[in-house]
């Protein structure tokens, strides 16, 4: 019989080999986009004028081929100054992950819808400058929904390009937004413990009450190197309803750098 360490060495070496297999069947690809956002936000918590103004806004995204099934994990991050319209100004920023799976056949490359579900977790902050008290305003949303793309693959000028379409549609979750005025939420206290804060702050994101909507556009061009270079438009639209309402419109032009790992 084999010794504990002999029996280590042999799950770890099937483990592997496991994993080799996997990896053989599949494609991995890792996306990298920067570039500017128009953005607007409405927070009638702590104002009812709408600030709008131009945003940094850069996201990685890592995508897993396999046969019947694509799975996608996005990181994005975005900063930039807002204005209303009597010149009162905050600084914004958004960080979010989101993982979305699509469902397929394993066809070639060709016209092709394929639907799926996503995962959205968007965490927005804001400081209103000129203000010394309760300038600090944040809100939190964490759900799930429907999600669909169509890719067309075609050539022109024997170049070989890529148009692929993409929304995404949040249905059922949980939000966490500053109360009326101060930047915890109504409900929290500080006698109560941190879970029980979460549980009196925490709002259900319910569709049709809430809104939370994604499309994006992109082409890339393949080049000699399986890499691809691509121009994607990205529109992003929130109203997270309840005990305050907060509202938020981002158009995006980014540039697209694709990089096959595998």
């Amino acid at each position: 019989m084999l010794n504990k360490p002999n029996r280590l060495i042999w799950i770890g070496f099937f483990c592997f080999f496991i994993s080799l297999q996997a990896i053989a069947q599949s494609t991995g690809q890792l996306k990298l986009s920067t570039g500017v956002q128009k953005f607007a936000n409405r927070d009638l918590g702590f104002s009812p004028l709408t600030y709008e103004g131009y945003r940094s806004i850069s996201q990685a995204t890592f995508s897993l081929d396999r046969p019947h099934k694509t799975e996608c994990y996005q990181l994005g991050f975005a900063y930039g100054l807002l204005q209303n319209r009597i010149g009162n100004s905050m600084n914004v920023m958004s960080v979010g992950f989101m993982n979305q799976t699509f469902y397929h056949k394993n066809n070639p490359a060709e016209k092709r819808l394929q639907w799926g579900w996503s995962n959205q977790n968007v965490f927005n902050i804001r400081r209103h400058n000129g203000f010394s008290n309760y300038s600090l305003r944040y809100d939190y949303l964490s759900s799930i929904g429907p999600t669909a793309r169509y890719m067309m693959p075609f050539q022109w000028k024997r170049q070989e390009f890529e148009w692929t379409t993409m929304t995404q549609v949040q249905v059922l979750g949980f939000q966490l937004k500053s109360g009326y005025i101060g930047a915890d939420p109504e409900g929290f206290s500080k006698d109560n413990s941190p879970l029980d804060n979460f549980f009196q702050g925490m709002e259900p994101f319910l569709l049709g009450r809430d809104w939370h909507l994604g499309f994006s556009s992109s082409l890339d061009w393949d080049l000699p190197s399986d890499n691809s270079l691509g121009i994607r438009y990205q529109l992003d639209m929130s109203s997270l309803r309840g005990r305050q309402n907060v509202l938020g419109l981002g158009q995006s032009l980014l540039l697209v750098l694709t990089v096959k790992l595998w």
